[in-house]
This record gives C-alpha cells, structure tokens and sequence, in this order.
C-alpha cells in the first residue's frame, strides 16, 4: 500500500509542475453516521492529504433520501474543482436506497471506487 501510496504522490506532484494551480479534489459522500463508516472516512481523508489531494467529507443526515442523494451527486459530478467521488457504503438512511442506481450515478470520470 505505501509503494502505491508513494507512486501516486509522484504523480500528483508531477501533475502540479505541469500546471501550479491544479489542486486534485476527491469528495466522500456518506449519508448517516456510521461509527466503522466514519473511521474508514478518516483514514481515506488522511490517506488524501498525504498524496497532496483536497478531499471533502459531504456529509448527509440519516433522513435523507434517494433524490437528495442522487441530486448531491450530480452537483460533485457537475463540479470541475472535484476530480474523484467516493460513495461511502453502506447508505445509511431512514429511507429506502438502491444502492445500485446510488452508485451508478457517479459520473465515469469521476468514479475512484469504479
């Protein structure tokens, strides 16, 4: 894990020399607040900031639903500033959630679990 971890370090900085004001941006999207769910979220945001990546923890109550899910990913894919979209599973929510169709709503490009 360290040597991947180190190769993608690399390579951000070399993305960086290329062009000085491009910030690689990475969103964790969780819905609920799972106690294992929000250990693996640290250790990814940690992770993240140790290659050079911003990364954002957007944090949805239990009480959303599906649409509000859907709709914070189409606003993570819609944003040029964010490069990669994790969907932190499970979705834990009051409502019912296709997690299926959740997850194939992360835009191709932007798919860092995919």
């Amino acid at each position: 894990m360290m040597k991947v971890r180190e190769g993608l370090k690399k390579d951000v900085e070399q993305m960086k020399l290329q062009d000085p004001n491009f910030k690689p941006g990475l969103v964790v999207l969780q819905v609920g607040d799972r106690d294992d769910s929000n250990l693996y979220i640290s250790m990814k945001l940690k992770a993240a900031a140790e290659i050079g990546i911003n990364a954002t923890h957007m944090r949805l109550p239990e009480t959303a639903t599906e649409e509000e899910v859907l709709h914070s990913i189409t606003e993570v894919n819609e944003n040029s500033s964010f490069h990669g979209l994790i969907v932190q599973l499970p979705l834990d929510s009051i409502h019912k959630m296709d997690t299926e169709k959740v997850t194939n709503a992360v835009a191709p490009e932007k798919d860092v679990d995919g």
